[in-house]
């Protein structure tokens, strides 16, 4: 049977890309998923911008810099960005049909970015520069000579402009929030999928994962009973007197991050950093001894606050019992406490089930429901019942 090859070449940017990246893989990977995924993309997006065409969709071509919530310290910053091409892309609102957000959705995926783009960051007194990579994101990761001081609250902000290329529309700037605990007990991790919104990523192919991103917004997505409760409690403390930072990690796109932000504030949950994944380049792109997305954000954020102490919360639809044991082994001290939410299918619980019953030094739970985690949590001294209650009665 004859075999059809097809040819797909890559631009400047990305052979020089692949020829970086290929100097951090293992041995024995050529690089050829990463170069395999990315054409695929390539192609999944020359065909959504014909079907745009065809139904007379037209976009503008003005740049737009899409700044995410980052963290830090007095003394270090790690934040994250993306360079793209406006396409038009319009946050939900309550009144979309399952058309608008089917189109809202595809607009999010179809994303056109800016590579090699040159940006200056400004925080504080400190300024750096930065370059944006082939997928169009950019990052820093650095001390801060001069010190972020007087911060009243646990916010502070940086401000990223474009350098080149430039545009006749002129100075591109954005603000970017940055996390700084400030009065903290402790800190959170939790994950989304699953843990605070309904995804149903064990489902039959992933079809109601994939309904629900596609033709459902923040506003019709549902959070999960009393998670949010739950959540408020953990950021005032036993006392109600701090200011407990959060930080989500997960497995979904960075193309989904205004959904994700917009479902935060939509469900009352406290705001924090929104650590996702890059839908374009997999697992082959990364360095050796990589141990996976949200064990790398997770550990990076632990090791960012060494004397914070941590609650990590998640589900038992994917690895997340896995991923937070391995942490506590590695911060020997740091985990106060693991919840897992059971997404209640059978094999995937008893998996869970067994693993919390080889560990004896971790405090780790399988819970049907928040309340239950709240009443531990309580005992534990992490919450106030009677703030919880107070809370979930609103």
């Amino acid at each position: 049977m004859p075999v059809c090859m097809i040819a797909i070449p890559l631009s400047n940017a990305e052979i020089s890309y692949f020829h970086t990246e290929k100097k951090k893989l293992p041995m024995g990977q050529s690089g050829l998923g990463w170069r395999l995924m990315r054409s695929v993309k390539i192609n999944l997006r020359r065909m959504i911008s014909r079907g745009y065409a065809l139904l007379g969709i037209r976009f503008t071509t003005v740049p737009a810099i899409i700044a995410y919530r980052g963290y830090g310290r007095a003394d270090q910053v790690f934040l994250k960005g993306r360079i793209l091409q406006n396409r038009s892309i319009f946050r939900s609102e309550d009144k979309d049909t399952a058309w608008q957000n089917f189109v809202k959705t595809l607009r999010r995926f179809n994303s056109h970015e800016v590579s090699g783009a040159e940006l200056e960051v400004r925080i504080g007194d400190n300024v750096f520069e930065v370059k944006s990579d082939v997928e169009g994101y950019f990052h820093l990761e650095a001390n801060l000579p001069k010190k972020l001081t007087a911060l009243k609250t646990p916010w502070a902000s940086a401000q990223i402009t474009l350098r080149s290329p430039s545009y006749t529309s002129g100075r591109l700037q954005s603000p970017s929030d940055l996390l700084l605990p400030k009065n903290a007990g402790f800190g959170i991790i939790s994950d989304i999928d699953d843990t605070i919104l309904k995804t149903d990523v064990t489902s039959l192919l992933k079809l109601k994962m994939l309904y629900l991103t596609f033709l459902k917004n923040a506003s019709s997505r549902k959070a999960f009973r009393e998670v949010g409760a739950f959540y408020q409690a953990l950021e005032r403390g036993p006392k109600e007197k701090s200011s407990n930072p959060f930080f989500y990690v997960s497995n979904s796109p960075w193309n989904l991050y205004d959904l994700l932000e917009d479902f935060l504030i939509i469900n009352d949950l406290p705001k924090g950093p929104i650590l996702l994944r890059d839908f374009g380049i997999p697992y082959q792109s990364n360095p050796v001894g990589y141990k996976g997305h949200k064990y790398e954000h997770a550990a990076r954020i632990m090791q960012t606050y060494p004397h914070l102490p941590f609650v990590l919360i998640g589900d038992s639809g994917e690895n997340d019992a896995d991923i937070y044991l391995e942490l506590s082994r590695a911060f020997p001290g740091q985990v106060r406490a693991i919840y897992i939410r059971d997404v209640r299918h059978i094999k995937r619980s008893q998996r869970v089930s067994q693993l919390i019953r080889e560990v004896a030094d971790v405090d780790i739970r399988l819970i049907p429901n928040y309340r239950e985690a709240a009443l531990h949590a309580a005992d534990k001294g992490l919450i106030s019942k009677l703030c919880f209650d107070r809370l979930r009665k609103k």
